[in-house]
């Protein structure tokens, strides 16, 4: 199933898209990764694991999402075959959080910091919940940025419009060994929210910095 949602989004990505995507290379193997992106629109849940899938196409991914999403004919069945789990709005309980800390360990996950999506593109403030998952965890962090996916169906219309330009970067797994050290678990949570928000802040503005060479990724 994860095949089929894999073409579907594929096939609506070329129709009405012209997408770009950077910064593939920085995407690592394995798990314990962590995906931190900007939310802008319904689309970011679908293209997003769309783009990992496609150079991990085997590989354990989960995505958090809002309950609503869930219940959207096409989208929330996408979701659910690709391991998507819903999150109340408002927050996430303990439970959730322990559940979505567990997600990490174990494979790769896509969360949203803003904890919902912006109106007008322009980023919101990082849930410092998200700060104190990544401490607890220590996965590697990849900042993500997604522009223009919100102008392919506009406010007020139902059609998806041909031809949006849509760009997609993943930046290079964030060195957060400072925010670490920091014995206050709240001021060390936000601090690391603060700098995962200007990294995706850095990438909208066309900043995608290079995996060391000790990696051996090759840059696109």
């Amino acid at each position: 199933m994860i095949k089929l949602g894999r073409g579907f989004v594929g096939l609506l990505v070329r129709v009405f898209t012209r997408m770009k995507i950077s910064g593939m290379e920085n995407i690592p193997p394995g798990g314990n990764i962590l995906f931190l992106s900007n939310h802008i629109s319904a689309l970011d849940v679908l293209v997003i694991p769309w783009a990992i899938y496609l150079k991990y196409p085997e590989e354990l991914l989960r995505q958090a999402g809002k309950e609503e999403l869930f219940d959207l004919p096409v989208v929330g069945w996408i979701l659910h075959k690709w391991r998507g789990f819903p999150i109340k709005r408002g927050g996430a309980d303990r439970k959730s959080i322990r559940m979505i800390e567990e997600y990490i360990k174990e494979g790769k996950v896509i969360l949203y910091p803003e904890g919902t999506r912006s109106r007008d593109g322009r980023l919101l403030r990082g849930n410092r919940m998200v700060g104190r998952i990544v401490r607890n965890t220590t996965p590697t962090v990849i900042p993500v940025s997604i522009t223009g996916a919100d102008r392919v169906i506009p406010v007020g219309k139902t059609l998806p419009r041909p031809g949006t330009r849509v760009e997609l970067r993943f930046g290079a797994p964030m060195d957060l060994s400072g925010e670490y050290a920091i014995a206050n678990t709240k001021e060390a949570s936000q601090k690391i929210i603060d700098r995962v928000m200007m990294a995706i802040e850095e990438l909208q503005n066309g900043e995608i910095a290079e995996i060391p060479e000790k990696k051996g990724a090759a840059s696109e």
